[in-house]
């Protein structure tokens, strides 16, 4: 299969739209808030893995009293995602260009209201499931951070990893709710966003398989 086209001039549209991302999130830990001038109070919703970010412009516009923070490690892929945000003036979103395994050093303990982690690599040759983004080690993160009470929401395409990713959350003690194996014609797709792979997926006749792991300190 022949690659993606690299984006042009990378740079410099990075620093077009540099309020909207964070160059340095290590200085953001416990800050969050304080940093983007929202409330204390203000719930605060993570997206990994947002892709061209579809998803999360949405999502900060549905609910403007929230704070977004979308993380997506790709550069070229998550510039598309900073210019929408940029171009349509979203006031809550924002972006870190870096890697999921290091979530720890940018979000305190009790910061996170909900994740979001849609259409996440399934991993899926021999011996890669500790890559997964719900395999038991990246839970135990996403536990510290979430607050008492807060949620993942996730969403995929595929049957094995979602047999998985219930397996893991169970074993972590999360309490499971809203779980379909057909989302687009269940009770919860009224309120759905769908992602641009989702999209995707279900214009192929795919069903979407979605769950909600509640964190129960």
């Amino acid at each position: 299969m022949a690659r993606g086209r690299t984006k042009k001039h990378i740079p410099e549209r990075m620093e077009r739209c540099k309020e909207r991302w964070f160059e340095t999130p290590l200085m953001n830990k416990g800050q969050w808030r304080q940093i983007c001038k929202f409330p204390e109070d203000a719930e605060l919703f993570l997206e990994i893995g947002c892709g061209k970010g579809k998803f999360c412009c949405e999502m900060a516009k549905k609910n403007p009293n929230a704070l977004y923070i979308a993380l997506e490690r790709d550069t070229s892929v998550i510039l598309s995602a900073i210019e929408k945000a940029h171009e349509q003036e979203i006031p809550n979103l924002f972006f870190l260009n870096t890697d999921a395994n290091l979530l720890e050093n940018y979000f305190d303990e009790n910061e996170v209201s909900r994740i979001y982690l849609n259409f996440s690599d399934p991993w899926s040759r021999r011996n890669k499931p500790k890559r997964r983004l719900t395999y038991r080690d990246f839970l135990v993160q996403y536990q510290k951070m979430l607050v008492n009470g807060g949620s993942i929401s996730f969403k995929t395409d595929n049957d094995i990893l979602f047999d998985f990713s219930l397996e893991e959350f169970e074993f972590c003690g999360f309490e499971l709710s809203e779980l379909t194996r057909d989302l687009h014609n269940s009770e919860w797709d009224a309120n759905n966003v769908r992602t641009e792979f989702e999209q995707k997926f279900a214009d192929q006749g795919i069903n979407i398989k979605r769950v909600v792991a509640t964190n129960k300190k």
